[in-house]
């Protein structure tokens, strides 16, 4: 891999809202060791009662501040930070983000907030969406497929991270679905998550009791990322889907594995979907994809977590596509791709930061973020 050699002495400062969630202390993570980012702030409620230092046994976080959530409202303080990662619910961020590009900051928003059209979050958010202007320049961020990033003078670029399930299911489909290698009519997937992903929070439905020896379904046919789903996978793969959707708990804290089955296109072949994948990810280095056959464990969570990499692992039987797609929730499903779409704003090597990374499996933290 190329070697970037990155100036010293000209790190972007950035900040964080969201840090104590699951997903915003990876990013913390993976932010302090960043060669281009000076993490200098995380934003609170209460800042008092959070310590980063104490949350991530990481030495170097002690010397980032925990700042009220009213100093974003500071122009001068605003205006210091190049980027702010917000890992807050949906609520939260339609709110704020606003506020912050208009100040010239750039947002990475990790919430649903800005994903879909307005019409669709009463009904999958339980809300109505009231930033429509903000709404209409989000960029979204999957990567490897989305698009440059385009600036508006004045204004910070407001990036719309994918969701964690939208993340596995659109890197194994949207390939395919561009090439025509499957039938788009009989899309089924079957995805399942760790409890991560619903965040930390007292529910029944979490409770170790529950979850421990079960593989527990959850919002069929309601998930929040189903219209995600839906609506990227037209914009970049080119093709009007309505796949079957659904979606598990398993007792792990983390990781996903979607399990996704269609039928060739006809006069496809294996061969059609290994050329497909390997035309899609050529020279992205955060996706592995292999047949089954060849390496069997590409679909175990074990190989992903703690990974930024997306791994997909498929099978061709009778004309049928048996297809896998796994990812740790945390990272390329959240912070990972956050940092990922940072070094597209600031025009570095999309991996930078990520390669390699410490697997640290339990993070502990309380989280008001947005559930899987």
């Amino acid at each position: 891999m190329h070697k970037y050699e990155f100036p010293a002495g000209t790190q972007h400062n950035v900040g964080i809202v969201g840090a104590r969630g699951y997903s915003g202390l990876e990013l913390a993570r993976l932010l302090l060791g960043h060669p281009a980012v000076k993490l200098g702030a995380c934003f609170a409620t209460d800042p008092a009662a959070f310590k980063l230092g104490n949350e991530i046994f990481a030495p170097e976080a002690d010397a980032v501040p925990t700042l009220p959530m009213a100093a974003l409202e500071a122009t001068d303080l605003a205006n210091s930070f190049h980027t702010i990662f917000l890992a807050t619910p949906a609520e939260v961020s339609l709110e704020l983000a606003p506020k912050l590009v208009a100040k010239g900051v750039n947002v990475v928003d990790l919430s649903g907030a800005f994903r879909l059209s307005a019409a669709d979050y009463p009904k999958w958010y339980g809300f109505e969406h009231t930033q429509t202007a903000a709404l209409a320049s989000a960029q979204y961020g999957l990567v490897p497929f989305a698009k440059p990033f385009a600036k508006e003078a004045g204004k910070g670029i407001l990036v719309a991270n994918p969701g964690c399930y939208v993340t596995a299911v659109l890197s194994a489909l949207i390939p395919l679905v561009k090439s025509g290698v499957v039938a788009t009519d009989t899309i089924v997937v079957d995805a399942k998550s760790g409890t991560t992903g619903g965040g930390k929070k007292a529910a029944e439905s979490l409770l170790f009791s529950e979850v421990d020896g079960e593989c527990l379904p959850y919002k069929i046919g309601k998930h929040q990322h189903y219209p995600e789903i839906v609506k990227y996978l037209e914009a970049f793969g080119g093709a009007k889907t309505s796949p079957f959707f659904s979606t598990s708990l398993l007792p792990t804290p983390r990781g996903i594995i979607a399990g996704i089955y269609a039928n060739l296109s006809p006069g496809k072949t294996e061969a059609d979907v290994k050329a497909a994948f390997a035309e899609a990810y050529a020279g992205y280095p955060l996706a592995k994809v292999s047949t089954l056959a060849a390496t069997p464990k590409i679909a175990m969570l074990k190989q992903v977590v703690g990974s930024n990499a997306v791994n997909i692992g498929f099978t061709v039987a009778e004309g049928k596509l048996y297809l896998y797609s796994t990812i740790d929730n945390l990272l390329k499903g959240a912070a990972s791709q956050a940092v990922e779409n940072f070094n597209r704003i600031v025009d570095l090597p999309v991996a930078m930061g990520l390669v390699p990374y410490k697997n640290n499996q339990t993070s502990t933290s309380s989280s008001q973020q947005e559930k899987a």
